[in-house]
């Protein structure tokens, strides 16, 4: 799929100053991708972590071909710890927002690969989290192969350990929020065929609209406004 999308909308794709290709706004393309935004081996894990009902926050697929792309990052969270309120229904795991990360390629001992600090969503700091989970804290790599999923919530610690980059990788990002969260972005489009879903219950799945799609749906989801505010300004 993803060799052939880049070869139909290529200068949608990229590449970025690394040599990444990615691309954030692929649902608008591809229909045939919308079975796959609430997988059922997945997705019944995260309607058990994001109850009662998810919503849609993010899709998007990278693409790091052979010897490109960034082998250092800094562990960091994606968006602050956010406690339960007395505002939200109980909630069975403190986690405002989850993402779905699908490896599409084997990521093996040599590779760079995703790693997560477990329960330092509360902590300010990598520091902080080491000291005050003591002999708890731990940085986990996560290695697999192809059809690898792994689920974590984006407020705690996380990085990219890196690599030989010897190999290509790819992977798909879904992110999901719940229904008392603020959009994710401000920049992801939802297509017309999903924010107007026929059936209410995936209308309501797609309702966590972006400031983005909100400006697409006044402009009539027209060919138009996604040439000047996507394609001239790429994600």
């Amino acid at each position: 799929f993803v060799d052939r999308s880049k070869g139909e909308i290529p200068r949608e794709w990229g590449p970025d100053r690394l040599g990444v290709f990615s691309h954030g706004q692929i649902l608008v393309h591809h229909p045939e991708l919308d079975r796959f935004i609430q997988p059922a081996i997945s997705y019944d894990i995260v309607q058990t972590i994001m109850a009662p009902q998810p919503r849609f926050a993010q899709f998007d697929f990278r693409d790091v071909p052979a010897g490109k792309g960034d082998g250092e990052m800094r562990f960091h969270r994606d968006r602050p710890y956010q406690p339960t309120t007395e505002t939200e229904p109980e909630r069975p795991y403190e986690c405002t927002y989850v993402c779905a990360i699908h490896y599409l390629s084997d990521v093996e001992a040599s590779d760079p690969c995703f790693c997560v600090v477990p329960n330092s969503g509360p902590y300010e700091t990598l520091d902080e989290a080491r000291v005050q989970l003591g002999s708890d804290y731990e940085e986990v790599p996560i290695r697999g192969p192809a059809g690898t999923l792994v689920l974590y919530d984006i407020a705690i610690f996380h990085t990219r350990l890196p690599g030989q980059r010897a190999r290509a990788r790819r992977t798909l990002h879904h992110y999901y929020s719940r229904a008392a969260s603020q959009p994710l972005t401000n920049w992801v489009l939802l297509p017309q065929r999903l924010a107007e879903h026929p059936d209410p219950e995936q209308r309501t799945f797609y309702s966590q609209w972006s400031a983005a799609t909100q400006a697409y749906a006044e402009a009539g989801f027209s060919a138009e406004y996604y040439e000047k505010h996507v394609l001239e300004k790429l994600t």
